[in-house]
């Protein structure tokens, strides 16, 4: 059954041939879509005129409501100006996006995990390749030994070069002096080189040679025995090496590693504390490479060019020192081909050469003094088995060798007893009518075998 609703008597019905106005002509052209709850049956209203059907938007118009309620069909929306730009943009989105990021969360998660871990890897691999192409190779070390405090500390396999000393444009200073230790201020222009690798020593143009320039003040009477200390390896742990400096006797000489870092600041250091210096020559031993005295090493298996290249790197490492003792090196010093070509260059430079004697069978100390060189041997290491009873007895060794040849050199490594029984046995030597000299002041003076 029908009923029908009326509207209140004020409201007003639209005039049956009312129109839009021009404004709502140009931008109403939407319909409102019914409100929820709303019900639209068949209105008896129907307004004529022009044929168009008015819309009413008045919330109290009559409605009239037949049979079972239903709601009409949704009009079909208008895709305007605004969605077509949206879809097109969507669109070149989806075009300029990359493939491998479309799909799910987790796959894109996956995708980029991978993307980041080839662009890591591909790094990697060129740093690498800059770094073989350009660095140098790291030095090698096994079985060098530096101490800390009191412990003993054996170096990694890979142990940083110290960097190249690089050559001076500034000319040096035309007045050179001495220490408060009595040595000559280090580089005397007139006793160095410039070369690409940096200053290396040279003979001056009055005859006077570096290794006697460099070397500590030394005015003991020949006739009272002389006995000298070489401290190997120096350098390699920085603050051992100025605990050394500061608190042994001056008189003993420091062989430094021309691996050790800052190696002209820790070799100045030495000579001021009135210690006289030399440098570490790596030379290849019998074990080679199993021990590896590192880069630089002077090989048998090497050219002659190449073993001078090497060694002109060691030249240049720092001033002041008055030569070398051979680091490591049996294989090398046991070659009398080999040694005639060191023992040339070095006297050709002015320099002495102290040999470790690392090898039984070793000829350098009896090939430099053929070629007419300045040498020195070390009669026996202090300290092969490092406990302080041992120690002692190879002191004492030293001084009967001292006594009955007037001159002996010992050979020691900084481990800390070494160090402890050096200081306690030197402070007795006098006593002892034994004058603890430096290398220096017995070069030439022992018979090579």
């Amino acid at each position: 059954m029908a009923a029908k609703l009326h509207a209140d008597p004020d409201d007003r019905a639209m005039e049956a041939g009312s129109k839009p106005g021009l404004l709502k002509r140009l931008f109403g052209g939407r319909k409102k879509k019914p409100a929820a709850g709303e019900m639209n049956g068949g209105s008896d209203d129907m307004l004529a005129g022009d044929g168009m059907l008015a819309v009413d938007e008045d919330a109290d118009l009559i409605q009239t409501i037949t049979g079972e309620d239903q709601m009409p069909p949704e009009p079909p929306r208008r895709r305007g100006m605004k969605h077509r730009i949206t879809t097109f943009f969507r669109i070149i989105g989806l075009i300029l996006w990359p493939p491998f990021l479309r799909g799910d969360l987790r796959t894109v998660n996956r995708r980029l995990l991978m993307a980041a871990w080839t662009i890591v890897l591909f790094a990697l691999a060129a740093g690498g390749g800059w770094l073989v192409t350009t660095g140098e190779k790291l030095a090698f070390l096994p079985g060098s030994e530096v101490v800390i405090g009191v412990g003993r500390l054996v170096l990694p396999p890979e142990a940083r070069l110290a960097q190249d000393q690089k050559a001076s444009t500034a000319a040096p200073p035309p007045v050179v002096g001495r220490l408060p230790s009595g040595l000559l201020v280090a580089p005397d222009p007139t006793l160095a080189e410039p070369t690409p690798r940096g200053l290396i020593p040279k003979i001056g143009a009055d005859g006077r040679q570096p290794w006697s320039a460099y070397a500590r003040p030394f005015d003991e009477p020949a006739t009272r025995p002389r006995l000298a200390i070489v401290l190997h390896d120096m350098g390699l742990n920085a603050q051992l090496t100025m605990l050394a400096a500061e608190r042994l006797p001056p008189a003993i000489s420091f062989a430094f590693s021309p691996y050790a870092p800052d190696l002209a600041v820790q070799v100045d250091m030495a000579r001021t504390a009135g210690h006289e210096v030399l440098l570490g020559l790596p030379m290849e031993p019998f074990d080679y490479p199993a021990s590896d005295p590192g880069p630089y090493t002077l090989l048998t298996s090497l050219s002659e060019q190449e073993n001078t290249r090497r060694l002109d790197w060691v030249l240049a490492r720092a001033p002041g020192y008055i030569g070398f003792s051979n680091l490591m090196g049996g294989k090398y010093t046991s070659s009398p081909e080999h040694m005639r070509i060191i023992a040339t260059r070095l006297k050709q430079r002015g320099l002495m050469f102290v040999d470790a004697r690392t090898a039984p069978r070793s000829v350098a100390a009896r090939i430099v003094r053929e070629a007419g060189g300045v040498y020195a041997f070390v009669n026996r290491q202090i300290d092969a088995q490092p406990t302080a009873q041992l120690i002692d007895a190879r002191l004492e060794e030293l001084e009967r060798t001292a006594r009955s040849s007037g001159i002996a050199i010992g050979g020691a490594l900084p481990y800390p007893v070494t160090l402890d029984r050096l200081l306690a046995w030197s402070s007795g030597l006098e006593a002892k009518g034994i004058a603890l000299a430096p290398v220096s002041a017995i070069a030439n003076r022992q018979t090579p075998e």
